[in-house]
């Protein structure tokens, strides 16, 4: 199979591979949503070149593998120079980062209010996987996207699952983090980088009040064994003020805890290219001169295309 990428303008769809170059493909959990970019040729005076210059901000690319889509985003910017143009897409969470709404809901559950949000910018809609955990907030001036972030997060601090909102095409689904089966370990070259750091870690969890003027502690948890090894590392969650389900809060507490009162370990990894890869998937990889073998999440995920070689660049974390 071969990658090719297609600019779409209204009805017409014509094939612009032959006239591109520099392809570069990254996802991350921290960014939200894909970017693709490429730098396409130009030559006012060849007509072989000639669409290059009616690309133009709000066109549609998409990048396939044969029958398969790996990307479609519309094209944000621009940059012109004499004989080329680097162009710079997004995939359509560009449109969940780029509307602000204001929102109220009432003890409804996460799974309908992510996709009310995404009904409130047009959204095509697919899978929404079911979410009981109740939502009972108010959202003035805050992007779909922001709003979205804040519900998983509230979903994460009180059950321990993690979700994310993929893309396929134009289609929006609500999924959990997933387990996916590609073999990297024979297809690594170069060195890979690996990181252990207590930067982000935290020991003692308090649950607290957004009320300014309530300084109750709701609930604690704390590891004994690893203040008196690392020293006191506090954090402070803060929740609604009406927040009277004592097993709920305590779940809250001892679940930020299990996630953050731990040593992080990332890798960095450099492999030969599978479309299966991007951020949000979890990997199982193993790597002998490091002695590790474990399952990591892949926080960032940088597919290159030069010279027809196709080269990923993996940001790893142990799930």
């Amino acid at each position: 199979m071969e990658h090719k990428i297609k600019l779409i303008q209204g009805d017409k769809i014509s094939d612009i591979t032959r006239i591109c170059g520099d392809l570069n493909l990254t996802t991350s959990v921290d960014t939200l949503g894909a970017s693709f970019n490429f730098k396409i040729a130009r030559n006012i005076n060849d007509s072989n070149y000639a669409i290059t210059e009616t690309i133009t901000n709000g066109d549609i690319i998409k990048f396939e593998n044969g029958d398969k889509n790996i990307f479609t985003g519309i094209i944000i910017d621009e940059e012109i120079n004499r004989f080329s143009k680097s162009i710079k897409c997004l995939d359509f969470y560009f449109y969940l980062n780029n509307n602000k709404v204001i929102k109220q809901f009432n003890e409804l559950n996460a799974s309908s209010c992510i996709e009310n949000l995404l009904k409130s910018v047009g959204a095509d809609i697919g899978t929404i996987e079911p979410i009981a955990t109740s939502i009972d907030k108010i959202y003035k001036n805050r992007t779909v996207a922001e709003i979205i972030d804040d519900i998983l997060k509230i979903v994460n601090e009180e059950t321990g699952k993690k979700y994310l909102i993929e893309i396929e095409e134009t289609t929006f689904s609500l999924v959990a983090y997933k387990k996916i089966n590609v073999q990297v370990e024979n297809n690594i070259f170069g060195m890979p980088v690996a990181n252990k750091s207590m930067v982000n870690m935290k020991n003692i969890i308090l649950v607290v009040s957004n009320d300014q003027e309530d300084e109750s502690i709701y609930a604690e948890a704390k590891d004994e064994s690893g203040i008196k090894k690392y020293g006191m590392l506090q954090e402070i969650i803060e929740v609604d003020p009406d927040k009277d389900d004592i097993s709920k809060v305590r779940n809250i507490a001892n679940t930020k805890l299990k996630e953050l009162n731990k040593v992080t370990q990332k890798v960095s990894l450099p492999v030969f290219g599978n479309d299966e890869l991007k951020a949000g998937r979890i990997l199982e990889i193993e790597i002998k001169e490091f002695d590790i073998k474990d399952e990591f999440l892949i926080k960032s995920c940088t597919h290159s295309f030069k010279k027809g070689k196709h080269i990923c660049d993996l940001e790893l974390e142990v799930s």
